[in-house]
């Protein structure tokens, strides 16, 4: 569980990083926010492409293996990012750390299923999105605060040593499964095919809309447009954003270890996401329509925003009731393939909402990001409307 935490938490750091430093990056590269909303996305996407491949193979392979060689990329795309010197060498590091990233969180949620019973899954899984996400808080405040000390680049130097260790640590200490646990009793080849499995499901495809918005409606903010909304609509400088989004990351940590266990109050998943969703609706609808706020408020809000953004824990548990642990690779691999194609869109979109409504390189006025909020809202709420239909009931193969 350590070590999960910690490879979780390089993956929280790097996903989120181009967050606070979004201003500074637009500035310095000249990055006009259609762009600026492509390089926060394209980690995602890469992170996306490159799920179900890894759930076939770490079926096939075993998750030791797989993590140990994928994490590397992210060593690579540390590097590369902080030597970059034009937009597209940060595009190329952002897609080489989506691809070293994608392992983490799904790798420790297969050998979650593996050396655990399936009632343990949630609170487990709620553990490592909460200690992990350590790594988000420290792309707030600390790292806004240790670039203007040092310079970005000194940052990710940093991150790409500390992302080889937890590699040394996943090859050295991971054990696949438990020594009684037996996988694939049917002796079948696992390839792309059995996906087909997984896409039958018939819950399954009532809840690929809300993984598509669950988690991007909350990293939407968090991990790229907070910092520059706080910016140019409230005119705080880099260490009071950094301040609010660390907060705002410790309430999605705090959310994560709750929403675990909020299942025995709520008597199944479905309940907790309709909880938690309703609750981010609620609170975009709100950001999209102030105007001045008092600073107060506007911590709070950002904090409750977190809170109720970590349900994407519940989700995650919501999948892993309905398959059996030997395709249990395979099908979180393709609910996660969802959830991080749906940031890289969400993201890409609300650049372009962003950059056709007058932003540019400099900022972008209040009616921007209102619109772009909105449009997140409205996109979770219809998400929302068609996850209602599914159930918890595990399908037969």
């Amino acid at each position: 569980m350590l070590v999960l935490c910690a490879g979780y938490t390089v993956s929280q750091f790097l996903r989120t990083s181009v967050g606070v430093l979004s201003p500074n990056l637009m500035h310095d590269f000249n990055i006009n926010p259609n762009n600026m909303g492509l390089l926060g996305g394209v980690f995602f996407l890469s992170f996306a492409i490159f799920q179900i491949p890894a759930g076939i193979l770490i079926d096939k392979y075993g998750p030791r293996k797989v993590m140990s060689v994928v994490i590397t990329f992210a060593v690579l795309g540390s590097i590369i990012f902080a030597l970059s010197n034009s937009f597209y060498t940060l595009l190329i590091g952002r897609v080489l750390m989506g691809l070293g990233c994608s392992i983490c969180l799904m790798g420790s949620l297969v050998l979650i299923t593996r050396w655990t019973d399936s009632d343990q899954f949630s609170k487990l899984a709620g553990i490592i999105l909460a200690v992990g996400g350590i790594g988000g808080l420290l792309a707030t405040t600390p790292l806004s605060y240790f670039s203007e000390l040092f310079g970005w680049r000194l940052s990710f130097w940093l991150a790409a040593v500390v992302t080889f260790c937890v590699m040394l640590l996943y090859y050295f200490i991971l054990e696949d499964r438990k020594n009684d646990l037996i996988l694939n009793r049917s002796n079948e080849t696992i390839s792309l095919k059995n996906l087909l499995f997984i896409l039958k499901e018939r819950n399954f495809k009532f809840m690929i809309p809300m993984s598509l918005m669950s988690y991007s409606s909350m990293v939407a903010i968090l991990g790229l447009w907070g910092a520059p909304y706080l910016k140019d609509i409230h005119g705080l400088d880099s260490f009071e954003r950094g301040k609010i989004l660390m907060l705002m990351a410790i309430s999605w940590n705090i959310g994560s270890f709750v929403f675990g266990r909020l299942r025995s109050i709520f008597g199944n998943y479905k309940n907790v996401v309709i909880f938690g969703a309703s609750g981010v609706i609620i609170l975009l609808f709100i950001l999209s329509i102030i105007t001045e706020i008092n600073s107060i408020y506007l911590h709070i809000l950002f904090c409750i925003l977190g809170f109720f953004g970590a349900f994407s824990v519940a989700l995650i548990s919501h999948y892993q009731v309905l398959f059996d642990k030997e395709y249990m690779g395979r099908a979180l691999s393709t609910a996660n393939f969802f959830n991080f194609g749906g940031v890289f869109f969400v993201q890409w979109l609300t650049g372009k909402i962003i950059y056709l409504m007058g932003g540019d390189s400099t900022g972008a006025p209040i009616e921007a990001y209102r619109l772009a909020f909105l449009f997140v809202a409205i996109l979770l709420l219809i998400s929302l409307c068609i996850y209602l239909f599914s159930n918890e009931k595990k399908k037969s193969f």
